[in-house]
């Protein structure tokens, strides 16, 4: 190798970003071995990280021997680094979780600041979440970690985790101890964060449940208010043993949006009203997917870059809305639709659409970015056709200038269908404006009066997807017994799909809803599959789905791959069932 420890760094940089062809940095893996031990920590952890990234399944558990000898050595911040890749590695050989879970727990004893242990605390949850076989040993490695755990954050989380996934786990009643230690040891939020994890064990079993209430209502005497509150509306609660009640608020939140429930609660204060307030017109929280990570190179050394701040879409659109008056009576927006470009992006008029959802209503807004320099638009609207479809538009808010390299915004307010079963279809866009020529360096218009033009865009295609708002039911089956059978439809498709992975994509993509119980992942070698969704319908309906799919389905086309699916739809409105069940038809 290298000799000066500059150049061994550099070149152990160079072969990070070679990870995604681990073939080729696999040739390496002998003279990285030999880095483990060099005295540079940043050279060590380099190739301590790349090793873990590219190494194969048979040397694990040899590398996790060489790493914990090395550990001791190096600070928090280059440890930190280390977790990171073996949680990528737990994710590539999920069979050596066992090795990988007990090096991690090993960890979790060492003395550390709170960003190491948080670092290790996500990475056994996300094993948890991934593997199933990996659950029980998992969270017995974090029971055995809140027993004696400093960080109040990481203790309410590792509660919430037992909530979830403890009362599906074979022996659930294991948990409870540790659970309830934390009532008796612990500050006031992790008592409140205990005392809701209690409530879920008695929900979901109903041979814990006396003695979850007895539990419960020793806590009723807490000296903090919110631990007294909460241990006393679940002891209320459970006392009437009702699976509904039990699956709308213990085992499944309400899934709104706290900013705007906030916003609309304060309205409804101010102003003088008899009628009751309406969860269902808060719009639902949007569920944010997290995008893998695409930078594979490891900066040993160098600050993290702060997370963005997550913003609900529809909170920021309905404030704009709002300042509109001819919007003004529509209420609060169900759903905002991500942009869909309407042209090329390298013509004169760049156009993208976004559609906003109402309980009655769509609101198109069309956001217009004119290229040219030597043009000004003015009373820029977009006149839209779906007339055939039973769309009905009812208002046009034009743009009154677009001014040369800026860009405008026009809505088109349109009345969905009567029927409330045919709520998609395809509507023509022709955007109207009037041109003016201008000076390209000063940017000011002619004298003249311009001219009338027009411009022919893309279609614009409602979907069954954007009348759904994506929910996660972090109990699916209790939320499928509460909504019942009063609204189920019950089908079987043979579809011309080739594999279960990409059947899974396709339903989630058309129906726009949110996998639940992590039914998205098809185990590998498997002829047979059951997904799982919920979302919520405009109106603030709950729908829930179960699609069985297995491989072998009967097409027209002879020999071509196919996938039987059994599909049921439960939803408490008739009319969404219809809907969603269309999606695939």
């Amino acid at each position: 190798m290298i000799s000066t420890s500059n150049e061994q760094f550099s070149q152990l940089q160079k072969v990070t970003v070679a990870i995604q062809y681990p073939a080729a940095v696999t040739a390496c893996n002998v003279d990285l071995e030999t880095l483990i031990t060099d005295s540079n920590r940043s050279i060590a952890t380099l190739a301590i990280t790349t090793l873990l990234k590219t190494g194969n399944e048979a040397g694990v558990d040899r590398l996790m021997k060489q790493i914990s000898s090395f550990l001791s050595e190096i600070s928090d911040q280059f440890k930190t680094v280390v977790v990171d890749a073996i949680k990528s590695l737990c994710q590539k050989f999920p069979r050596k979780h066992t090795v990988l879970m007990t090096f991690l727990a090993n960890m979790l004893r060492e003395e550390g600041g709170y960003e190491y242990k948080k670092a290790i605390v996500n990475t056994i949850i996300s094993i948890v979440e991934e593997n199933p076989e990996a659950k029980e040993a998992g969270l017995a490695h974090l029971c055995e970690f809140i027993e004696d755990c400093e960080h109040t954050s990481l203790a309410t989380r590792i509660l919430h985790l037992l909530g979830r996934e403890g009362p599906r786990t074979t022996t659930p009643a294991k948990y409870i101890r540790y659970i309830y230690n934390r009532v008796i040891l612990e500050n006031a939020p992790v008592r409140a964060a205990a005392v809701s994890a209690l409530a879920k064990f008695g929900a979901a079993s109903e041979e814990l449940l006396p003695n979850i209430l007895v539990l419960l209502h020793r806590t009723t005497l807490d000296q903090d208010d919110e631990v007294r509150d909460r241990a006393t509306f679940y002891y209320q609660l459970l006392k009437h043993s009702d699976k509904a009640l039990n699956s709308a608020y213990i085992l499944n939140s309400m899934n709104v949006s706290l900013s705007a429930l906030e916003r609309l609660l304060h309205r409804y204060t101010m102003e003088p009203t008899t009628k009751a307030f309406d969860v269902k017109s808060v719009p639902i929280e949007t569920v944010h997917v997290e995008q893998p990570k695409t930078d594979i190179s490891i900066g040993v050394g160098l600050p993290r870059g702060g997370t963005e701040s997550k913003t609900n879409r529809e909170d920021t659109y309905g404030e704009q809305l709002a300042a509109i008056p001819e919007f003004a009576h529509l209420g609060p927006i169900f759903k905002s639709s991500l942009p869909v470009d309407l042209t090329e992006s390298e013509v004169e008029y760049v156009v993208r659409c976004i559609k906003h959802v109402f309980s009655h209503y769509i609101v198109f807004q069309f956001d217009i970015n004119n290229t040219l320099n030597d043009q000004l638009l003015e009373r820029v609207s977009v006149q839209m056709d779906g007339s055939a479809e039973g769309f009905e538009v009812v208002h046009y808010t034009p743009c009154q200038v677009i001014k040369c390299n800026d860009t405008g915004s026009t809505y088109t307010l349109v009345k969905l269908p009567d029927d409330s079963s045919a709520v998609t279809g395809s509507l023509a866009c022709t955007m109207k404006y009037t041109v003016k020529d201008c000076d390209p360096a000063t940017g000011e218009p002619d004298d003249e009066e311009g001219y009338a033009d027009e411009f022919v865009l893309e279609d614009v295609e409602v979907t069954v997807s954007d009348h759904v708002q994506k929910v996660l039911k972090t109990n699916w089956s209790a939320s499928w017994e509460e909504i019942g059978a009063e609204n189920e439809l019950e089908d079987t498709y043979t579809l011309s799909i080739a594999t279960l992975e990409e059947c899974v994509k396709k339903i989630i993509s058309y129906m726009g809803m949110q996998a639940c119980e992590r039914s998205d992942k098809v185990p590998d070698g498997k002829a047979s599959h059951a997904l799982y969704l919920a979302g919520v319908y405009r109106g603030g309906h709950d729908v829930l789905v179960r699609a069985k799919m297995a491989l072998g389905g009967t097409t027209a086309d002879v020999g071509a791959q196919a996938i039987t699916m059994q599909l049921t739809i439960r939803s408490t409105d008739e009319s969404a069932v219809q809907v969603i069940a269309s999606a695939v038809e």
